[in-house]
This record gives structure tokens, C-alpha cells and sequence, in this order.
């Protein structure tokens, strides 16, 4: 069973919840001195002023805590952490509306504070079913407490029990179009991502190398940064297919994909698989001088591998024939002229006995007395 599906999926419902908890900590921030100074000010002879100042100081330290808190967890990239740092973030923000609630209720028999509470509940956490109704479960406790307490009269709690039935079915209702949403996206995160790569080899496939290069050339070309493009093709791969059969054939197709994810091991570079046994890779911000290293380097480690051929014409061993291209950006080169540079340089590899590397007309790759030599086409 794939489980990378799931995980992205609850992945995104943290980074929602994060965010979400991020904002209303910045809103309850800016909100708390704001109503506390109104309710300060109301009950300040009743003996519950002084009470609410103090809550309210610890409101906002709390709050002002949770921003510094989820910020530095979402920089860090802390994922594990971030279902404890929301949960604990709503649960006290929530308690800090109820208690204001329960003193505007007393102070002036509003419920507005007991509203903003519900729709707080009802629209910002987005939480599992199970989570979601320990919430409920202990407003709804704090709800008929603060009934009895402040002595509220049987119309006014029938009101306030009617709005926390009516807030339980939002709530299911608001939570289900957010997870259906979330679904979506991530199907479509999925679709997407499985068109753009290779299902053998797990590469970059043609269109996922065509949108990375039209992301990355614009950047590339504003700062002058050289690119390069390398295009490989393995050596006689047919009759490699035809001796040993297309299961070994994948098998050995899988084993150079991952020697070129391993040479080119640059974040930045961009290694691609564009069809039966040709790949390329696309480098950007290199020197002219380091791409024929870089070439060497995949030659001499796929060489490494030692994996058998059948046609013993270039080697026992499967080979392959490379083909360079480079350029800067707008000085009449695009992401088209560059492909065709490299692919020409691959045929001229192939027409020059193949397991060997062409670059701005120079034949890399021949091997005489141990060394490599670098001969004119």
C-alpha cells in the first residue's frame, strides 16, 4: 500500500492548521487590549476588573508566545511538532473567548463574544473528527457551567444551547468541505506530479524538464548565468534488449537513472529521462570547463557498474555516448537552440565510435595508455 498519498495529505492539513493558528494568534494579539480595555473599564467596580486585566496580560503573552512559537516551527520546517503547537494554540485561544464571553454575558447579558467563540470553533480549526468533538465535548461543558454560574435566565440558555447544536452541524459541515478541498488538491498535486516523471525510472520525463527550464531559464537569463545541457544516449541499447529482454533492459535503465541522479547530485541540476534509452540533464550557474568533467565523471561511474553486453563492438560493458551543449540566456540562445546543440553533439559522439563525449567540437573520452584524450572532430 502507497502511503505517500496519505502523508502529503495530513501534511497539508498541518501547514492549513499552522497557518490558520498563526493568523488568529496575530488577530488575538491585536484584539485582546482592545476588548479587554472596553471589559476593564465596564467591571472595573464589580471586583472583576482587576481579574480581567491580569487575564488579559496573560492572554497576549500567550498569544504573542504561540506567533514566535508557530513562525519558528514553519522556518525549521519542524513537521512532527506542528499538530501539538496548533492544537494547543486553539485550545487556548478558545478558552481565553470563552472566559471574555462569560463576562461580557455578565456584564452587559451579551453573547457576542459567546457568537465570535462559535464561529471561531466553527471556521479556523480544521481539525479530525475525533479531536474536533474533544473540542465540543469541553465547550459544551464550559457552556452549561457558565449557565449555572452567572445564573442565566431558562430563555437565554435555551438560546445558547440552540446555537451550540446549530455549531456542531457547521462545524461537521465546514470540516468536510475543507477536507474535500484538500482531497482535490492533492489528487491534482498527484496527477500533476505523475505527468511530469517517468514511471520507470522515476525522472523528470520531457514535460517535466520543459516546465523546470521555463521556471529556471527567465532567473537564468536576468543574471547572465551560463546553463548547460547534457544528452546521453546508452550505447546500442536495442540489441541489449533483443539479447537480454526488455525486464533486464528496464533493469539496466533504472541502474543508469540513478548513476546520473548520483554524478549530478546539485539540487539545482535537473536529470531527465526523454525517451526509450536517451536522457538529459539540464545544469544551470557552471563553468564551460566543468561540463566535460562532469561528463567524464557519469562516463566513468556508469563504466563502474559493469553491468554485461551482449554487442562487444565498443565495450563488454554498457557504455554511453554523451553530447554537450551551454549558453547564456538571451544572447541568442533558448531552451530549444540549446536542446538541438546537444543533441548534435551526441550524434557527432555516435558517428565518432560512440562511448565517448563531444563538446564545442572537441571529441572527449578517447582512452590511450590510461589516459583520457581530447581530440578535434
Amino acid at each position: 500500500m502507497n502511503r505517500r498519498p496519505a502523508q502529503d495529505y495530513n501534511m497539508s492539513i498541518d501547514l492549513i492548521n499552522m497557518q490558520r493558528a498563526y493568523i488568529s494568534s496575530i488577530c488575538a494579539v491585536v484584539a485582546i487590549p482592545i476588548l479587554g480595555a472596553i471589559e476593564v473599564i465596564a467591571q472595573w467596580n464589580t471586583g472583576w476588573g482587576l481579574f480581567l486585566l491580569c487575564f488579559c496580560g496573560i492572554m497576549e503573552v500567550i498569544e504573542a508566545g504561540y506567533i514566535v512559537l508557530i513562525r519558528s516551527a514553519m522556518q525549521r520546517n519542524h513537521i512532527r511538532g506542528y499538530a501539538g503547537i496548533y492544537l494547543s494554540c486553539y485550545a487556548a485561544t478558545i478558552a481565553g473567548m470563552m472566559v471574555f464571553a462569560m463576562c461580557d454575558m455578565r456584564a452587559f447579558g451579551s453573547q457576542i463574544f459567546y457568537v465570535l467563540t462559535c464561529l471561531y470553533l466553527v471556521f479556523v480549526p480544521a481539525l479530525k473528527e475525533r479531536v474536533r468533538w474533544v473540542f465540543l465535548i469541553v465547550q459544551t461543558a464550559a457552556v452549561t457551567a457558565m449557565m449555572f454560574v452567572l445564573h442565566i435566565e431558562v430563555r437565554d440558555g435555551i438560546d445558547l444551547l440552540f446555537m451550540q447544536v446549530c455549531m456542531i452541524f457547521l462545524i461537521k459541515y465546514e470540516h468536510e468541505l475543507v477536507l474535500r478541498k484538500q482531497k482535490m488538491t492533492s489528487r491534482l498535486k498527484e496527477k500533476t506530479s505523475s505527468s511530469e516523471h517517468d514511471a520507470l525510472t522515476g525522472l523528470l520525463n520531457r514535460r517535466g524538464l520543459e516546465r523546470r527550464a521555463t521556471a529556471i531559464w527567465p532567473y537564468c537569463q536576468r543574471n547572465k548565468i551560463n546553463v548547460g545541457m547534457i544528452a546521453l544516449d546508452i550505447d546500442y541499447f536495442k540489441k541489449y534488449n533483443d539479447a537480454f529482454g526488455h525486464p533486464q533492459g528496464d533493469a539496466c535503465l533504472r541502474i543508469v537513472a540513478d548513476t546520473l541522479k548520483e554524478s549530478a547530485a546539485r539540487c539545482t541540476d535537473v536529470v531527465t529521462r526523454t525517451g526509450g534509452e536517451e536522457f538529459l540533464i539540464f545544469i544551470q550557474d557552471v563553468n564551460e570547463e566543468d561540463l566535460p568533467a562532469l561528463a567524464l565523471k557519469i562516463r566513468k561511474n556508469i563504466a563502474k557498474k559493469a553491468i554485461p553486453h551482449a554487442y562487444c563492438m565498443v565495450s563488454k560493458n554498457v557504455t554511453v555516448s554523451i553530447g554537450i551543449a551551454s549558453g547564456v540566456p538571451g544572447r541568442g540562445v533558448t531552451f530549444k537552440s540549446l536542446y538541438e546543440n546537444a543533441d548534435k553533439a551526441l550524434y557527432q559522439a555516435k558517428k565518432n565510435g560512440r562511448n565517448c563525449i563531444v563538446y564545442n567540437g572537441s571529441l572527449y573520452g578517447r582512452i590511450r595508455g590510461g589516459i583520457a584524450q581530447s581530440i578535434s572532430t
